[in-house]
């Protein structure tokens, strides 16, 4: 649907086409209009005169709600209420706010949802007056190429968040949301450990990992485990990560510039020195490496809630190292491999049995998110994982603000559409709007 503001002395109107599906709708009803997070009780009026699938507003709404006019909306009607949509914002980072024309690109080849999008930066949220200035996105059609347009909004119906907030907008914005904020707690590594290892379905896929202290808790856990990793508990790329590998009698210590030490005890080694200074920064944890071709690899799986309002796995990837290296961030990474074709590659899996461990690593990573779940509201995660010789499954980090990169480098422009479209079609749906397509 289309809306028209109406030049008229009445004030609080909607008016309504003489249509089917709005038969059971008598004029001189009362009902409530709802838009985002806006609601307000409208008379009903019908009417012959309006175009081809719109409904008409009168003005005095348009001083008090912003809704634009070049855009097509879904719409819900009950028995006293027709709600407008979907409404959702987009809350980024303000450095990715000034590259405009790739938030537009992503959202005119990716995002076929009718509506509004509004696309804002914290800083653009006025939580007195409860407004946000920012963008929303304006699809093209036959007439005219897409575009964003400034724009001061109302709040939305539903947030998808890329970006930290303050714990007082974070609260703000889900009390006035009902809830309807995503990915709606920022946490790093030692949190996820704590939120999910008191899980005993979880836990066999969970690194020994413990909060580091002192020297003694590196030298019992290496002795454990052979090979141990020091970790920032905050953080990203693999930034701040040592690995130490027990061999026989000597220490080999690899820092995450791959810089390499060999030593005969652990005691007054600078690089652990500066770790154990920065006290409660980091934790330790028990390695689980999985050599390919001289190389250490994981795989990354991406878990999304869609229109379905469920967790899935919308994309698999494998990441090889660089020789030598000990992360497998992309500053690092040799080569990627495409979904359940590294399963063949590096374990030799026929295309049953590369199925059937796919189906065991999505359900272990559904519960995973699920746990997540119950800390806070969450609908789009990158989980890094590692598969040991016996084809066990090793959680080691689930991201919230995930990088895009990995996409173009694989040249899957299927599965980058997927990633994008995903969670805006799950923001629709908490709204109401299941099958919110982008009309042609």
């Amino acid at each position: 649907m289309y809306i028209k503001w109406i030049s008229t002395e009445e004030v609080d109107r909607i008016y309504l086409p003489n249509t089917n599906q709005m038969k059971d709708i008598e004029s001189e009803d009362k009902i409530y209009f709802h838009f985002g997070t806006c609601t307000r009780e409208l008379s009903v009026r019908k009417s012959d005169n309006l175009p081809r699938q719109t409904i008409g507003l009168s003005e005095n709404i348009k001083n008090e709600v912003f809704i634009p006019e070049d855009l097509f909306y879904d719409i819900n009607i009950t028995e006293n209420s027709i709600s407008l949509g979907p409404v959702i914002l987009y809350l980024i980072s303000k450095r990715f706010l000034t590259r405009l024309d790739k938030v537009k690109d992503r959202l005119e080849k990716f995002v076929p949802v009718n509506g509004l999008i509004m696309i804002s930066e914290p800083s653009g949220i006025n939580t007195e007056q409860q407004l946000i200035k920012g963008y929303y996105f304006r699809p093209s059609n036959h007439e005219r190429e897409a575009t964003l347009k400034e724009g001061v909004f109302q709040y939305p119906g539903a947030i998808f968040k890329r970006v930290p907030l303050s714990l007082s907008l974070n609260e703000h914005l889900k009390k006035r949301t009902n809830g309807f904020i995503f990915n709606s707690k920022f946490f790093n590594k030692w949190d996820m450990w704590k939120w999910l290892s008191p899980d005993q379905s979880v836990r066999g896929h969970l690194p020994d990992t413990k909060e580091l202290s002192t020297l003694e808790e590196i030298e019992e856990m290496v002795s454990d485990f052979q090979t141990i990793y020091l970790k920032p508990k905050s953080g990203s790329r693999g930034k701040g990560i040592i690995q130490i590998r027990h061999e026989g009698d000597s220490y080999h210590i690899i820092d995450d510039k791959n810089k390499k030490w060999v030593v005969e005890c652990l005691e007054q080694q600078p690089v652990i020195d500066r770790v154990l200074k920065k006290k409660g920064e980091y934790m330790i944890q028990q390695g689980v490496p999985l050599v390919h071709e001289s190389r250490n690899v994981d795989f990354r799986i991406y878990m999304q809630k869609d229109q379905t309002k469920d967790w899935k796995c919308t994309g698999l990837i494998a990441r090889v190292a660089k020789p030598g290296s000990i992360t497998t961030n992309l500053s690092h990474v040799d080569y990627l491999i495409k979904g359940k074709e590294a399963f063949n590659r590096i374990y030799g899996l026929d295309e049953r049995e590369g199925e059937l461990l796919f189906k065991q690593i999505e359900a272990t990573c559904k519960k995973a998110c699920q746990l997540l779940d119950q800390q806070g509201h969450f609908a789009d995660i990158a989980i890094d994982f590692i598969l040991d010789k016996e084809l066990h499954v090793w959680i080691l980090e689930m991201n919230k603000r995930y990088g895009y990169k990995s996409f173009s480098i694989i040249e899957d422009t299927h599965l980058f559409g997927d990633i994008i479209s995903n969670p805006f079609f799950y923001a629709s749906a908490l709204t109401g709007f299941i099958n919110a397509r982008r009309s042609e």
